[in-house]
């Protein structure tokens, strides 16, 4: 009879977790990916964005840049100048393409959590070129039910916004 209690309280408190915590989950990770076709060679393209920290220099919203090389931080001026601290976790110059990783943001103004970009130029077979941007990353708010401006749908946008603000530049100043 005891073994039958004992059967049946564990029972109960694995359904008890089913019903309550075993269906709420946390962030999900989210994967962005814009591109853009140029009219331009891809040493061209590549010559602009190759710099790590030169990025004000093609990215509109960048309004400074303060870096070593390997660590940046950029000011990005449609979300209150944060500062965003990035990381350059991968540069391959024959590739063309470097990968950069957040290591601190404040998630009021860009809210993103584990964070990671890559950005690349391709050829194409007819003199164009296609820079690839894309990202993972989870939500700013990590535990469940986040407010509305830090869930999935304002990290989407806010990492959408960057890139396509970024690329569009890229793209209207390689062209003039």
């Amino acid at each position: 009879m005891k073994f039958l209690i004992n059967t049946f309280l564990l029972i109960l408190v694995i359904f008890s977790f089913l019903l309550t915590d075993g269906f709420s989950h946390g962030p999900t990770r989210q994967k962005i990916k814009e591109t853009v076709t140029i009219k331009a060679k891809p040493e061209d393209v590549w010559n602009v964005i190759k710099d790590f920290d030169k990025i004000n220099n093609w990215h509109p919203s960048i309004s400074k840049v303060d870096s070593d090389g390997k660590i940046r931080t950029i000011y990005y001026s449609p979300r209150n100048n944060t500062p965003i601290k990035q990381k350059l976790e991968n540069y391959n110059a024959e590739k063309m393409m470097y990968k950069t990783s957040i290591t601190e943001v404040d998630i009021k103004n860009f809210p993103v959590n584990t964070y990671t970009a890559n950005i690349s130029v391709k050829g194409n077979d007819d003199g164009t070129s296609t820079v690839l941007w894309k990202a993972a990353f989870y939500r700013a708010y990590v535990n469940n039910d986040p407010p509305p401006e830090l869930n999935e749908a304002a990290a989407i946008k806010a990492v959408t916004e960057f890139f396509q603000a970024g690329l569009n530049n890229l793209k209207s100043t390689l062209e003039k």
